[in-house]
């Protein structure tokens, strides 16, 4: 069997999209199938905020054909307001989330402020995450720090030894890390393809910027990971380049040179229309 690959976007409710990724004059409900049968997975931020409701995660489920995952980032209330403290039940509640998402569910992401440091909260990280890991139950967890602190080989070999793996990020003004998540053999690469989000582009439709190095860089990172039978999840940003389906593209295009890569064209999915669920991000408990 191929290695997993999963590549998709950062959200699918952009507006900007509607005429240039999505066909004029589909509907907003039937985005996500739409979306679906150009990306095998997607990051979803507004769980962020709120996690979301269990209508709305049955018909994401049913939006969508089988073999498409669903990566959703832990509540801010977890790891920017706590900061892990006193959060075991909001914990258990965004695990219990990802579970009933079954074999849609992509690792989790535990994203972390930049002010959280190893100097300030290590002791609090240390001892969620060893509490954490047993509750995971087969579950997936991937974790993004941005405290130099923290970033460190020691860091990224911790999280592999307890079968969880260090986030890796593409984005202007930080280090790149890949050597050192390479050196912890963490069980999967997880990747954010974000670029220069310190600069917002005028729009997200159409491609503003084009990140030419990065993407072969990229390119040939996760070619050799896939021949080395090393899973992958990589998403991709509007900030890369102004429009992250683009973005996508020309990065599998790549990949595909070098290691090729399975069909995903699968059909559109079709789903009842239930007007009491909402098929996109913004439904919440």
């Amino acid at each position: 069997m191929p290695t997993p690959f999963y590549l998709g976007t950062a959200s699918w409710t952009f507006p900007d999209w509607q005429g240039t990724f999505y066909p004029d004059g589909l509907a907003d409900r039937d985005r996500l199938a739409w979306y679906a049968t150009q990306c095998n997975s997607v990051e979803v931020n507004t769980s962020f905020y709120g996690l979301p409701a269990p209508s709305t995660l049955v018909q994401w489920v049913e939006s969508v054909p089988p073999g498409f995952t669903f990566s959703l980032k832990a509540p801010r209330l977890i790891t920017h307001e706590r900061r892990l403290v006193d959060c075991k039940q909001e914990s258990l509640a965004f695990l219990d989330v990802l579970r009933s998402l079954g074999d849609a569910a992509a690792p989790g992401l535990l994203q972390f402020p930049p002010d959280f440091t190893r100097a300030q909260n290590g002791r609090a990280l240390a001892q969620y995450l060893e509490w954490l890991v047993g509750e995971l139950d087969g579950l997936q967890m991937a974790v993004e720090v941005r405290s130099a602190d923290l970033m460190t080989p020691a860091f990224a070999r911790f999280l592999c030894e307890r079968g969880m793996a260090l986030v890796v990020v593409e984005r202007t003004g930080t280090d790149d890390f890949f050597a050192a998540w390479q050196e912890s053999a963490a069980p999967y690469l997880f990747l954010r393809l974000i670029g220069n989000d310190a600069k917002p582009l005028p729009n997200d439709r159409e491609l503003q910027r084009p990140q030419e190095e990065i993407l072969d860089r990229w390119a040939m990172r996760i070619a050799h990971l896939l021949d080395g039978d090393t899973p992958v999840y990589c998403y991709t940003h509007n900030t890369l380049e102004g429009h992250s389906p683009a973005s996508l593209c020309r990065l599998r295009q790549r990949i595909h040179a070098v290691y090729p890569l399975p069909t995903w064209s699968p059909e559109m999915v079709v789903a009842e229309n239930d007007d009491g669920a909402s098929s996109g991000q913004l439904a919440l408990f």
